[in-house]
């Protein structure tokens, strides 16, 4: 079992459902169908694992820059610079998919280093006098926590990821760490099929 491994539920005639509720559309035959050649390599646990990881890359690189931002920055020219990094993120992340940077997301994505991060820059904050930013940080602490900037960036860009994407924001994800393997091992992803018959 590897560092991304995760377990996941096949539910018929709506698709596999991963850790946190993450839905996939295929269904598990149809993935295992998919990434067939790949397998061998590495397990549909580990695929899942990673793309479950990839996905939060958006929400982690907003959380991490946030206060830095709000220290050097004003609050609204802060928020709007965070917003724009997440919206720009957003959409290149579905594009590719780097297995080193996955491993910082997983780790960066750990709730005690998230909650030590910011609980120092509180404390910045606050002894610098700057206690209007200290209750902002302290805001959206909350607000990633509940992974309330996730459903709104989805909300907002769902007409995008139409005309951009032909799968959901999960399966794009997916889909690219399976050609990740694909490429790792020479195997030609483009000839992977989810049908039966070739």
């Amino acid at each position: 079992m590897g560092l991304f491994t995760v377990e996941y539920r096949n539910v018929e005639g709506q698709g596999v459902f991963a850790r946190g509720g993450l839905r996939f559309r295929a269904d598990e035959a149809s993935l295992r169908r998919y990434f067939a050649e790949i397998l061998p390599y590495v397990s549909l646990n580990d695929l899942i694992g990673e793309a479950t990881s990839w996905l939060l890359l958006p929400s982690a690189i907003a959380f991490w820059l946030f206060p830095v931002l709000l220290y050097y920055l004003d609050i609204a020219l802060a928020v709007y610079a965070t917003a724009a990094i997440y919206v720009v993120t957003t959409v290149s992340h579905f594009l590719i998919y780097s297995k080193p940077v996955n491993y910082l997301v997983l780790l960066f994505s750990q709730k005690v280093p998230r909650l030590l991060f910011y609980a120092g820059w509180a404390t910045i904050l606050l002894l610098e006098g700057l206690r209007s930013k200290a209750i902002v940080l302290g805001a959206s602490y909350l607000f990633f926590g509940f992974g309330v900037e996730a459903r709104m960036i989805a909300t907002l860009l769902t007409p995008v990821y139409a005309k951009l994407f032909s799968l959901p924001p999960s399966d794009q994800v997916l889909r690219n760490v399976g050609w990740y393997y694909g490429v790792k091992h020479r195997i030609d992803p483009t000839s992977w099929s989810m049908s039966e018959r070739r």
